[in-house]
């Protein structure tokens, strides 16, 4: 009964809040007053949008880098008035444009010498630090730029003389001036320098909020709401405007002998604006003959094409490169450059593309290739630019190189054949010596038969190894289980294991398969065992550990022994063929071995440190999930499959 009875009570929408990031020192357009208000013409726009869409305001005024800091880390949810550029809009969204805002010059009336911004050469220019003027004066040449944290700051410098010109926001400019009394000292000589859109901005990604906003400036702009805000900031300026217009037509009424000096203003004007377009069509063609210099003497041969591939640009070095007239600009670059490999697939716009290719006019020339899509200042596609440079006599340096190289390895391996040789050849050549007085002793004759054919077949296994080295060994194709070949090996030295005391660890479970030669891969293994006892014999402490090990690109098979190890210059020349630390060794075996793990697909690594022993590891690449076909037929293994 209560809660029948009970008085209804009005239930209020709850408002969304909103954060507003702003500068505070930038009328009229945004701004906090002594009084701690918010005023401006960006703020005002932003409440009626804000009462279209229901949105309850908090305000964050800050300096603008502050401001564009905090909407990037998320602190605020909109900018109130920013500037749109291709850079910032990889990081915000903005909403529709409300305001075209132009930069302006401006310098004091006393100093002739600066009419444009191309007179701004070795002058001190005062400009916002977060503004796209300090842009503009980066890109001028000798510009000394007097950098400010506010408009009005820049603004204090070029009144107390610091400055000699000022580049800025016009409004603001002149609104500032006025309030310090000092509007008639300056005169803007420039305007409509780098105009851009204004607009709300919010963070990238916030595609609600950008739509409410949008919404609501359209509904203003319907509603006659931001007539009225526009009016209420901007008609000072243009009541001024009118009324000087007003005043020189009264002028002109009353003062018909004032048409005649109007007539001989204008014509001193338009020589005034003759000599002006000269001396910036002078610098303009300054400016093109330096960027065509810089070009020509470039070691890169340059080629620019539009969105039509049509040739724009082609510097002197691309001329002599590609055997180009003077005439070449102009055409298509299919027509032109059909030699080109790329000229049917060049980037889209963010996308590079780099080669090379032979050339072939008269003689052969390899010429290295960058291509790159670039973009016009509003963000579209405008064309490509295509490097090339002459590799040629890079490319016949490599190639001598590699001949010197190989080279060098010819010598050491005949160097290597001559000493294992050596060896043989003189036991032998000892052996026939004496034959003739010793022929009846029965003691030769039994050294004799016993020494000269171990020699013989020393000779026969060194060229053997030698023919192993110089040329690739058919292999027989067939499913290996890696740990049931492991323990094979192991069962051939188990009788030398337990002689010399080796303890032995295995770590490698059966029902992981390779394919490959099997009776190669487990001559690797042999020869990696023999080596680790062999490292072992005068140790204190024995132990050979054999781990298999699976990660995601296959499987890697460690051999690890306690051996006096080796070190860095000695590891560097492990695998190199006629290089061995024993003195019956003839120094193939570990080159053979990794030969024969490439041969595989595979590659042999190691580590060691002097005395603390060597780990030798033999790695094997996971093949594709549906390679399970070999010659000879197919296997069914349920396990998994590598090379």
């Amino acid at each position: 009964m209560f809660l029948l009875l009970a008085p209804a009570q009005p239930i209020k929408a709850e408002e969304k809040a909103l954060r507003v990031a702003f500068d505070r020192n930038l009328p009229p357009f945004s701004q906090q007053d002594e009084h701690n208000n918010m005023t401006g013409f960006s703020l005002d726009l932003l409440r009626a949008v804000a009462a279209q869409n229901g949105y309850e305001l908090e305000y964050v005024p800050a300096d603008w880098e502050e401001a564009i800091q905090l909407l990037r880390a998320g602190k605020v949810d909109v900018v109130a008035g920013m500037k749109y550029t291709s850079a910032r809009d990889e990081w915000f969204d903005f909403t529709e444009s409300y305001f075209t805002m132009s930069d302006v010059l401006i310098v004091p009336k006393t100093n002739a010498t600066i009419q444009t911004v191309n007179h701004l050469k070795e002058k001190v220019v005062a400009v916002h630090r977060g503004g796209t003027a300090l842009e503009l004066t980066e890109s001028v040449r000798r510009v000394k730029p007097l950098i400010a944290f506010s408009e009005p700051d820049a603004l204090h410098y070029l009144m107390i003389g610091r400055a000699d010109a000022f580049i800025g926001n016009r409004w603001t400019a002149e609104l500032t001036l006025r309030k310090a009394n000092r509007w008639d000292e300056f005169e803007m000589r420039s305007g409509m320098i780098n105009p851009t859109d204004y607009a709300f901005a919010v963070k990238q990604g916030n595609v609600a909020l950008l739509h409410d906003l949008n919404e609501g400036l359209a509904m203003i702009h319907r509603d006659g709401t931001y007539s009225s805000i526009y009016s209420h900031y901007f008609e000072p300026y243009t009541t001024h405007l009118t009324d000087f217009w007003k005043k020189i037509v009264i002028g002109l009424t009353a003062l018909v002998g004032a048409v005649f000096f109007g007539f001989v203003f204008i014509f001193f004007w338009n020589k005034r604006l003759q000599a002006e377009v000269n001396r910036q069509t002078a610098a303009l063609a300054d400016m093109l003959s330096f960027q065509r210099t810089v070009l020509d003497n470039m070691e890169s041969g340059i080629i620019s094409v539009d969105t039509r591939h049509t040739i724009t640009l082609v510097n002197r070095v691309a001329r002599e490169l590609l055997r180009l007239d003077k005439h070449a600009r102009g055409h298509s670059l299919h027509e032109a450059l059909p030699q080109l490999p790329f000229i049917h697939a060049l980037p889209k716009a963010g996308e590079r593309m780099a080669g090379e290719f032979l050339l072939e006019q008269g003689e052969e020339r390899v010429l290295h290739y960058y291509v790159t899509a670039f973009l016009n200042r509003f963000g579209e596609p405008a064309g490509w630019i295509i490097s090339l440079q002459d590799r040629t006599e890079q490319k016949q340096l490599q190639a001598r190189l590699i001949i010197q190289e190989k080279m060098r390895a010819l010598g050491q391996l005949v160097a290597g054949i001559a000493h294992e040789l050596r060896n043989p050849l003189t036991a032998i050549k000892t052996f026939v010596e004496l034959l003739p007085r010793k022929l009846g002793d029965d003691r030769f004759r039994e050294e004799f038969l016993h020494y000269v054919p171990a020699e013989v077949e020393r000779m026969n296994k060194i060229l053997q190894d030698l023919l192993d080295y110089s040329r690739t060994q058919p292999r027989e194709r067939s499913w290996v289980d890696v740990g049931k070949l492991i323990d094979s090996v192991i069962g051939l030295f188990a009788r030398r294991l337990a002689t010399e005391e080796i303890e032995v660890h295995l770590d490698a479970p059966a029902g992981v398969w390779i394919i490959g030669d099997g009776g190669q891969i487990k001559q690797v293994m042999i020869n990696l065992v023999m080596n680790a006892i062999e490292a072992m014999t005068d140790r204190p402490r024995k132990q050979l550990r054999v781990e298999m090990r699976q990660d995601g690109e296959g499987i890697v098979l460690e051999l690890s022994d306690t051996g006096e190890g080796m070190e860095e210059t000695k590891m560097a020349q492990l695998f190199q063929p006629f290089y061995t630390t024993k003195v019956q060794g003839i120094g193939l075996g570990l080159y053979l071995s990794k030969k024969i793990m490439m041969e595989h697909g595979g590659d042999i690594h190691v580590r060691s440190k002097r005395g603390e022993g060597s780990t030798f590891s033999l790695r094997f690449e996971r093949l594709p999930a549906d390679v399970t076909h070999i010659e000879g037929g197919y296997d069914v293994v349920e396990s998994t499959y590598y090379r």
